[in-house]
């Protein structure tokens, strides 16, 4: 669904920051306080502070590191960027999100079905 869903924000021309594929699935790294109310199906909002653990910026998946890959790489490595600097917008991730959900509801209906 996160492939999914990083395609579909690419095709309607909306930035893409870093993505994470970890055993729980995709971490998308949204600008800071650009989500804060967000309700949506199988998602999870971190609350500011939360941990979370940044594979080497070299491994993409399928490549990982302790079960982590980048799906979408960090865009800048310089040591004075802002830290919001090549984030996604929570807005430009909801439409393209709940719409990768919707698909991947119908296509596991689909799949129950003789």
């Amino acid at each position: 669904m996160a492939e999914d869903t990083v395609r579909r924000m690419r095709a309607a021309g909306r930035s893409v920051g870093p993505v994470i594929l970890g055993p729980s699935g995709a971490e998308f790294i949204l600008e800071r306080g650009s989500a804060p109310r967000w309700s949506a199906p199988r998602f999870i909002l971190l609350r500011p502070g939360s941990l979370v653990l940044l594979p080497p910026p070299t491994v993409r998946h399928p490549e990982s590191v302790a079960s982590r890959g980048w799906l979408v790489p960090p865009s800048h490595q310089e040591a004075d960027a802002r830290l919001d600097a090549g984030v996604t917008p929570g807005a430009a991730l909801m439409g393209p999100y709940l719409t990768a959900v919707q698909a991947a509801e119908t296509a596991e209906m689909a799949a129950r079905l003789p």
